[in-house]
Formats: C-alpha cells, structure tokens, sequence
C-alpha cells in the first residue's frame, strides 16, 4: 500500500514538474515564431534585396545581443533595489541611490546603442528606409502590446 501511494505521489509530482518545462518551450516557439514573423514583414516592409537583407539583420542582430545584455544587468539592478526595500539600515539610502543611479546609465546606454544602431545604418539602408525602419519598429512593438493585451483582457474581466 505505501508502495502504491509512493508511486502515486511520485507520479503526480514528475506530471506537475513537466508543466513549467512546457511552459517555458511553449514561450520558446512562440517567441521564435514572432521573431520570424518580424523579420518576414521587415524584409517587405523595407523592401530589402538578399544582400542588404543580409547585412542589416547581422547588423540589428548584434544590437538586439547588446541591449539583451544591458537589460539582463537593468534587471539585476531591480532585485537588488527591491532587495533594499525591507532593509532597515543606515547605508540603505546610500546603496538605494547608487543602484539608481546605476539603472539610468543603463538605461542611457540602451538608448545610446538604439541610437548609434539607426546611424550606423546609412551605410546599407537609405534615409527613407531608416524611417521606415523606425516606423515599423514603434507600429510592430504597439500591434503585439495590443494582441497580448487583448488577450488578457477577458482574464482579467471574469
């Protein structure tokens, strides 16, 4: 009898660890399948040749590597000050106030990558393909907000 609950018990806890693997390649594909679609409708939204297709993306794709990692430390910054948030110390304000500090470098210098990347690209791109480069990028990003928000909403409603 004992062997039977183990086996249960066991069971049930190697189906519920699964469900956040799946989860998480679920997330995976579906953010692969986005980035592809990205890409489909820049390619024809900038109306690119094979050649220029290829040196912006290898281009935009180093960018996207650097931001990444400027948001990975943005986001280390935030646990810390969270972390900061129950601490009742006399250096508390002193560490607070250089984590923030610390967060808006950051966040300058993604802007700052974000901005050398649309100069760099006068070299393969032209003035009226940079802007609609920018365009597409702000209407892209709005369009999936809204398609997630969408549908969370009637999450939230019920």
């Amino acid at each position: 009898m004992k062997t039977l609950y183990f086996l249960i018990v066991l069971s049930l806890m190697l189906v519920v660890s699964s469900y956040p693997q799946q989860d998480r390649e679920k997330m995976l594909k579906q953010r692969s399948k986005l980035h592809q679609l990205e890409k489909i409708k820049l390619i024809e939204a900038l109306n690119l040749d094979e050649d220029t297709s290829v040196k912006f993306f290898a281009r935009r794709n180093e960018m996207q590597k650097q931001i990444e990692t400027l948001e990975d430390k943005s986001d280390d910054i935030l646990k810390k000050l969270e972390s900061t948030l129950d601490v009742n110390d006399k250096n508390n304000e002193a560490v607070q106030r250089q984590l923030i500090n610390e967060l808006g470098n950051i966040k300058d210098k993604i802007e700052s990558t974000k901005k050398q990347f649309i100069n760099s690209l006068n070299d393969i791109l032209s003035t009226d393909k940079i802007v609609r480069y920018i365009v597409f990028e702000q209407k892209f990003r709005d369009e999936i907000r809204k398609i997630i928000f969408d549908k969370r909403r009637p999450l939230r409603e019920n």
